[in-house]
């Protein structure tokens, strides 16, 4: 810690009142600000370097974007002379050369060489140089209480000029410097245009994330906030609104008088809430419900309405290999939105009305059910793999190619609206789809028995392709007999790995 560092007491982050039960926090706690573009990010860290520098903390602003005219510009609030004595403007694209010296342009390479990533880690260990030797400064003069903040507006443009493992290096060693100078920081970053992966990596290395939102409301735009989540203290994850003044300053609603509801069930909060993945609930049974709508779907649901239950097929695929952290986002994504699109082109998908259907996106795949016809899935999967053994083929590397696992079952789901007002289901059906999914492997059609036998019954064609795996014991204890759809033009004749291994271990045969 520095000495003379002032007590959390009067540590303030713009909305904190708002946003946690006990403002008492630690006083060098690390938050990663993410928003989408607009929402106010720049102007939240502009008030909370205002704000701490008028009481008497020194500041550290970083912006690769800025030069130290625009810096001067943005803080024109500030009387020019303590601007100048208590904060320091790095901006990461000026070398040791430049340091300090104004530049109107600065040249770089979006294309990585040997010598860029040389320049990049040069620049960026100047950075780190000039953070450390700013805050030895700042210890031993008596011109500030010797408290410090440091702000990153913002990591998506460093992202943009150094790439983001570079990025993910140089924060986590300013975290480390940070934590042992005992530094209150915020990092901005635009949250559409960066990968997941680099955002969930911040998120486990900070210590709270402050999330922003903005929509359009009636010709005019409602900003919001809340604290996503925080290490080890209590906080309020409820969403609060906010305005932008005139003269640039924030002003948080007063929610004093707001009344919480249940995310799940939307019913008023009486007594003390449970909050469990940031959501508010009124009980322990919506949480457990919670958790398997979150479980199935993988994202958050909530403000549920009553649901109604109806008899589904599902079809449930994903890319095999797509968390490969070899592959680049961009052919994550590519690979996706082709998926995407020949599933879209296949018959048993375009030709059966929306109503019909419903299609649910998981990240690296989707579930879709149909409501009227057993076949449909089926028919859906024999259709991708034509249209995947066709794209495959003229493929030169397997990096190139797509691969996909298939699982389809039927069963009863609840048909919720979640918080969009788009329909969503949950239930042993689509969940039933998924564990059987889990099991496959690369061009696996696995199906459970329900739909299996529904279909080997109606037509001989099935009886064919359709064929007993074995009886397996999936997630939970439940067991349930396992079949593979396959033939010489599509499927995968080939046991799952996950069965091999089972019969392995199990010191048993498999009879097919």
């Amino acid at each position: 810690m520095l000495e003379g560092t002032v007590l959390s007491q009067s540590m303030r982050i713009p909305g904190i009142s708002n946003l946690m039960e006990n403002e008492k926090i630690p006083d060098d706690v690390i938050f990663l600000l993410t928003a989408p573009s607009g929402s106010g990010k720049t102007m939240y860290c502009r008030q909370f370097f205002t704000e701490r520098l008028l009481k008497g903390d020194y500041c550290i602003y970083i912006s690769s974007n800025l030069t130290d005219k625009h810096f001067a510009s943005l803080f024109s609030n500030i009387e020019k002379l303590k601007l100048a004595e208590n904060s320091k403007f790095i901006n990461p694209l000026l070398d040791n050369a430049q340091s300090g010296k104004e530049t109107s342009t600065v040249s770089f390479s979006l294309h990585s060489s040997n010598k860029d990533v040389t320049s990049t880690n040069n620049k960026l260990s100047y950075t780190i140089d000039q953070i450390k030797n700013t805050m030895d400064q700042v210890k031993y003069s008596k011109t500030n209480n010797g408290s410090i903040l440091l702000v990153i507006d913002s990591l998506t443009h460093l992202v943009l000029l150094f790439g983001e493992s570079a990025v993910l290096r140089f924060i986590a060693e300013l975290v480390f410097i940070l934590k042992d100078a005992g530094v209150t920081a915020i990092f901005a970053s635009t949250s559409t245009a960066t990968s997941e992966y680099f955002t969930s990596t911040l998120s486990s290395i900070v210590d709270g994330v402050i999330e922003m939102n903005i929509t359009d409301s009636k010709m005019s735009l409602v900003r919001s906030i809340r604290l996503l989540s925080f290490k080890g203290l209590r906080h309020n994850p409820s969403w609060i609104n906010f305005k932008i003044s005139d003269d640039g300053s924030l002003v948080f609603e007063d929610q004093s008088f707001v009344f919480m509801n249940c995310m799940l069930c939307g019913k008023e909060v009486k007594g003390e809430p449970i909050v469990e993945s940031d959501l508010i609930f009124d009980s322990q049974n919506c949480v457990e419900t919670y958790r398997k709508l979150a479980g199935v779907f993988n994202l958050r649901i909530s403000e549920i309405g009553l649901p109604s239950v109806v008899n589904t097929d599902f079809f449930y695929i994903d890319i095999v290999g797509l968390s490969n952290p070899s592959l680049s986002t961009q052919k994550q994504i590519e690979k996706i939105e082709i998926l995407n699109k020949l599933i879209g082109s296949c018959d048993a998908f375009s030709k059966t009305p929306t109503e019909k259907r419903i299609v649910l996106p998981t990240g690296d795949g989707m579930a879709i059910g149909f409501f009227s016809n057993p076949e449909l899935p089926l028919q859906l999967s024999i259709q991708l793999h034509h249209k995947l053994r066709n794209y495959n083929r003229n493929k030169k590397s397997d990096e190139d190619m797509i691969g996909v696992r298939i699982g389809l079952s039927s069963g009863p789901v609840f048909i919720v609206n979640d918080i969009n007002n788009s329909q969503n289901v949950w239930g042993p059906g689509i969940i039933l789809a998924r564990r059987v999914m889990d099991v496959g492997d690369n061009l696996h059609i696995l199906l459970a028995d329900r739909l299996a036998e529904e279909l080997i019954a109606l037509k001989d064609d099935y009886r064919v392709t359709i064929k007993y795996l074995c009886d397996y014991q999936i997630k939970h204890g439940q067991t349930i007999k396992l079949f593979n759809a396959y033939c010489e033009e599509f499927g995968n004749s080939n046991l799952p790995a996950r069965i091999v291994d089972h019969v392995s271990k199990n010191n048993s045969t498999l009879s097919i």
